[in-house]
């Protein structure tokens, strides 16, 4: 009777702990799933719907701020698209060893509206500065910038450019 008594307590302990164990896979799962980082094409094909949500997404670092280094640029892995990270919440800056690392940030979507009055008024001081140096390089791109935010308003049917960045609370390397 013991033996029978012990084996069936071994045998519902193993199955007790099995089914623990495909608890625990299924919500690893279910929370790898829901914070799968997505990629910057992804957060920019409904970035006008997600402003002011959290989103978590990675991307390559291409830039640091050198002055402050409170502020980087994070490329998506084609090169062609790019989104500002600003640190906020746990991140105090980001070390310029970081360039050409890929990150995965964590932090909320936001827009700044660039209105027609200060494109132009960009453009205005852009042609002033250009005339001053004589042309120059450094105004040839904020020029072609200038041109590219007017095209896409124009496209778009907008009085106004949209740029999008996030503010960052978290980071970290992806390996």
């Amino acid at each position: 009777m013991k033996k029978l008594i012990f084996t069936a307590f071994v045998a519902l302990s193993v199955l007790v702990s099995c089914n623990q164990i495909n608890k625990k896979q299924a919500l690893k799962e279910e929370n790898g799933k829901e914070h799968a980082a997505k990629t910057i094409a992804q957060i920019m094909e409904t970035a006008e719907q997600n402003v002011g949500k959290e989103v978590y997404f990675e991307g390559i670092v291409k830039h640091v701020c050198a002055h402050s280094g409170r502020r980087v640029i994070l490329l998506d892995e084609t090169g062609k698209l790019s989104l500002r990270v600003e640190a906020t919440g746990d991140i105090k800056g980001f070390n310029r060893e970081l360039s050409g690392s890929t990150i995965a940030v964590k932090g909320t979507l936001q827009e700044n509206r660039l209105s027609e009055k200060f494109i132009n008024d960009w453009e205005a001081k852009v042609k002033a500065k250009e005339d001053a140096e004589e042309g120059g390089e450094h105004c040839a791109s904020e020029m072609i910038n200038i041109n590219q935010m007017r095209e896409w308003m124009k496209k778009a049917n907008r009085n106004f450019y949209l740029v999008y960045f996030v503010n960052g609370t978290s980071y970290e390397i992806v390996e």
